[in-house]
Parts: C-alpha cells; structure tokens; sequence
C-alpha cells in the first residue's frame, strides 16, 4: 500500500496539469494575471492532497481514473472548488474551459483530450526507472498537439479518423 508521495515526487506532472489549466483560461482574458496565479498555485496544492494516497510511480495506470480530471455535463470539483477562491463559479468556468475536457495526471505522463472525439495530446512526458513498464505509445506527433491546440484547433476534422489500440 503506498502511503503518500511528496509534492516532489509528483510535482512535474502535477505542476503541467495545473499549468495547462490555468493556460486555457487565460486564453481568454478575463482574469488578471494575480489570479491566475493564485489559480495554479491552489490548483496544484490540491490536485497533490488529491492524489498523494493515489500515485503509484511503480504501476502508472494504477488509479488513472482517480487522478483524471473531467469536465463535460458538470465541473471537476477540484477545479469547480479552486475556481470559487478567485470568484469564479461554475457559470464563469463554462464559459472560460472547453465543454468538454479529460486530463490524465498520471506519473511519468500527462494527457489530455479535449472534446469526446478528440485527439489525445500529451503535455508531459518522462522516461520511467528501468524497472518500469511504462509504454510510450504517443510519440513526437502527440508532443506537436499541444502546438496545434493552441493555433485555435479544438477537434480534428470531419474526416479524420482516429483508430486506438493498446
């Protein structure tokens, strides 16, 4: 049983997740940049708490589902949670993030997929101890996603056709 990881332990990919988040709502410009701050550095206090009995750098899918946050018919709470220490409700969030998000924070990777036939596109990646298993299926093509998301592509095009296999 693991018995909590430090901050440390987790800290890059904890600290990609709360970075990308924080990066999609200052696309928008409504928050100053105290606030965004404010934001990462609370988000990431409480995505650590969140996961330190749920990271298991030995078996990195182990409690994916756990780590993953989720945005679609209603807010992650610990976003939903975070927001509201900078003034922000759910109705503003909607506004600000995409209406549909999952972000996997898992150790070694973090990914994310925005709407529910998106791409999946990894923000961090790390190579695992030699005694790990982890795979790397995604890429170079999957790190140049992040850059097509931000040149304002949300969803690949109509004919595009994603296979997945594992």
């Amino acid at each position: 049983m693991n018995h909590g990881y430090t901050k440390a332990e987790m800290g890059p990919e904890v600290t990609a997740a709360a970075g990308f988040v924080s990066s999609l709502l200052r696309t928008r410009g409504f928050l100053t940049e105290q606030q965004l701050q404010i934001f990462s550095d609370c988000l990431h206090q409480a995505l650590s708490e969140h996961y330190k009995d749920h990271w298991f750098p030995e078996k990195p899918q182990k409690g994916s589902g756990y780590r993953c946050i989720r945005i679609n018919h209603e807010m992650d709470p610990i976003i939903s949670k975070v927001a509201r220490r900078i003034g922000l409700n759910s109705h503003h969030l909607y506004e600000l993030l995409p209406r549909e998000l999952t972000m996997w924070v898992d150790p070694y990777e973090v990914s994310y997929r925005i709407g529910e036939d998106g791409s999946i596109c990894v923000l961090y990646e790390a190579e695992a101890p030699a005694s790990s298993s982890v795979s790397s299926a995604c890429n170079n093509s999957a790190l140049h996603c992040k850059n097509h998301f931000l040149m304002g592509r949300t969803s690949p095009p109509k004919n595009y056709l994603m296979t997945v296999s594992s």
